[in-house]
């Protein structure tokens, strides 16, 4: 099965989270926004309503709804129940391709697209053991990694390398170079040099480390300002207590702030002077790439596949993970030069139009499809 009558390639896509506040789910909307729908017809397995849901509505695609994920061999008479259930849905659809945006675990969507000889696609965002017990490895026509950092950090790489391939997240460039400053209504002067972070507040982002830096460099810097972007996490909730604290002593003047979880990014990065993100574990940089399509200077780590995401471009400072004094002394020195923070942010987003723009991904991902339903 290829395509259906009317010649385009009905791909359905899934994710187990419903959420739309984290990078995964994010990058899910954008591969769609990217896709040529005179080629592609985009449908979305809901397993409930939220967030994500809503978006891909917004963008009219097609929903199908249902519980759906493992099924477990110890209950046989629903595994088949179940997978019975998604060749029927799957048929009368007429999808050409599953695309699941994890590797999962012996899926019932899997199962049911291999049953139906439908290609199925295995986009990898997060560390991966491929076990031999996962069906998926068998069933996988393509495995996407997202950076060359991710596929080498993957346990037991061998059973996918064959059908492997690096497709880097796409940048929806001119989305987020359209911002419109917020420094009025944050309280912030024109003549202050903003420092912007966006991420989940767990200790995996470094956000303590950023805050380390600021605790150096606000007492001395009184226009300096620290904003973080981004949700708390329920099984890491001593950790954003912690740095809520540290960031409430008298010495830092209430300018390191928490801003929680925002829908106006592009106009936060516009309110930017600087971009900073001491991660300690990134398999992509999404953040960092969006950061840079805004023509912000970043410091950054040099771990996963943020080398890649930064390349040449010079856009980036990149140092060791914990390395507050390294932060504090770049954070300073591009808060002093506006000339450096110009040509490092404009190298920067010549570097993601240059290799992570929608059109770009857009030939990378069709040929993708290309292969699979071969």
């Amino acid at each position: 099965m290829t395509a259906a009558g009317d010649g385009r390639l009905h791909v359905l896509y899934y994710y187990w989270s419903l959420k739309f506040d984290t990078g995964s789910p994010k990058v899910l909307v954008s591969m769609i926004d990217s896709l040529d729908r005179a080629r592609v017809v985009p449908y979305f397995w809901a397993v409930g309503e939220g967030p994500l849901v809503r978006e891909l509505a917004r963008r009219e695609v097609a929903l199908l709804e249902g519980p759906a994920g493992e099924i477990s061999w110890r209950r046989p008479v629903e595994a088949v129940r179940r997978v019975a259930g998604k060749v029927r849905a799957l048929r009368r659809a007429r999808i050409g391709l599953l695309h699941i945006n994890e590797f999962g675990w012996n899926h019932d969507l899997a199962l049911a697209a291999w049953l139906l000889r439908v290609p199925v696609v295995l986009h990898v965002h997060n560390p991966l053991t491929v076990d031999r017990n996962n069906l998926h490895h068998l069933i996988a026509s393509r495995v996407l990694f997202v950076s060359k950092a991710h596929m080498q950090q993957t346990r037991h790489f061998h059973r996918v390398a064959a059908r492997a391939r690096v497709l880097h997240n796409p940048i929806d460039v001119g989305y987020y170079a359209s911002g419109r400053s917020r420094r009025a209504e944050l309280g912030i002067g024109e003549g202050d040099v903003v420092v912007v972070t966006v991420g989940q507040i767990v200790p995996r982002k470094g956000i303590d480390v950023l805050l380390g830096a600021a605790e150096r460099l606000l007492p001395t810097h009184p226009r300096l300002h620290f904003l973080v972007v981004g949700p708390e996490k329920a099984s890491h909730a001593e950790y954003p207590a912690e740095l809520g604290a540290r960031a409430a002593a008298p010495e830092l003047g209430g300018r390191f702030r928490f801003l929680g979880s925002r829908a106006d990014v592009p106009d936060l990065l516009a309110s930017a002077d600087i971009f900073a993100l001491p991660t300690r574990d990134e398999p992509f940089g999404l953040v960092i790439a969006e950061a840079m399509a805004a023509s912000l200077p970043v410091v950054t780590t040099n771990i996963g596949g943020i080398p890649e995401v930064v390349g040449s471009s010079d856009a980036g400072i990149l140092l060791d993970p914990d390395d507050v004094a390294g932060f504090a002394e770049a954070i300073g020195r591009l808060a002093a030069s506006p000339e450096e923070r110009s040509r490092r942010g404009a190298r920067g987003r010549r570097q993601v139009e240059r290799e992570f723009a929608f059109g770009v991904f857009r030939e990378q991902l069709a040929q993708v499809y290309a292969e699979a339903v071969r």
